[in-house]
């Protein structure tokens, strides 16, 4: 199976965090500090800072974060403010974040040098809370429907970390069993879930996206002509659209793709903190 480019879209160095909410699809290019927009045929860009490294969604905007804050951008007045400020060693940077089912942002950090495990996940709530310790890269995330499961990805280990997980509290209880992807072409990076449970995962350096199940026996392959598939994320009227982000590799990828599924995802989760 195949996705398809999306014509006419801004092209990205490195294309990251897709998300779909309020009738538009909101990605950004890390390096450049973009956010990049596309309702109905209509895409539109702008510079938020040097550097983003993801967003999620707010009812007022959309939560950016820069290599070591967290940020309100106001889409509708174009106004910025900081939540959160960080105080990072000079080779760590944020990464990847996304919010659980009751709001809370969860967003880890990486090494920029991509070699030792030096980064963390943070909880933000009133204040940041530290998860996670020894991670390399910290990247995707996922909640099951009902809130008990936790997927995430520190890409260089090339697994999956499954966590039960305790929705209402907004914490870790313990961990399962980690799905193994090591046998695929690429790492691991961004991914979402469905509505039935399915994970998909981007695989960087693979050109491809996995849909997994919950045992992490490979249900399909979304094949792309770009090598460096980022993020996905689903979307569309009817949210049975996957949007796949890429990143430019010297001679393909940089643009955002799309696969038209037979399940529906879910709508991505609003930070209410």
């Amino acid at each position: 199976m195949y996705a398809k480019k999306i014509e006419g879209a801004p092209h990205s160095s490195l294309g990251e965090s897709p998300m779909f909410f309020n009738d538009t699809l909101y990605w950004i290019d890390i390096n450049s500090g973009t956010l990049h927009s596309m309702y109905k045929n209509t895409f539109s860009s702008v510079k938020l800072d040097e550097i983003i490294t993801f967003i999620a969604p707010h009812n007022d905007g959309i939560i950016y974060s820069t290599r070591n804050s967290i940020n309100f951008y106001n889409t509708e007045k174009a106004y910025k403010n900081a939540l959160f400020k960080m105080d990072f060693q000079k080779n760590v940077r944020f990464n990847d974040g996304k919010c659980d089912h009751s709001g809370r942002l969860f967003a880890g950090t990486m090494d920029i040098n991509e070699k030792n495990p030096i980064g963390k996940l943070y909880k933000f709530e009133k204040e940041p809370e530290n998860i996670l310790e020894n991670v390399t890269i910290s990247n995707g995330m996922a909640w099951s429907m009902d809130g008990s499961t936790m997927y995430y990805i520190d890409s260089p280990t090339r697994k999956i970390r499954v966590f039960n997980y305790d929705n209402i509290n907004g914490e870790i209880i313990s961990e399962g069993q980690s799905i193994d992807v090591s046998a695929s072409p690429g790492v691991p990076d961004g991914m979402t879930i469905d509505s039935e449970d399915n994970i998909y995962v981007a695989f960087f350096g693979g050109s491809h996206v996995l849909k997994l199940n919950k045992s992490g026996k490979i249900l399909l392959e979304i094949e792309l002509d770009a090598e460096n598939v980022s993020c996905c994320t689903f979307g569309g009227d009817d949210f049975r659209t996957l949007f796949i982000t890429t990143a430019f590799n010297g001679r393909n990828g940089g643009g955002i793709y799309m696969f038209n599924n037979d399940v529906p995802g879910i709508k991505p989760d609003i930070f209410k903190f």
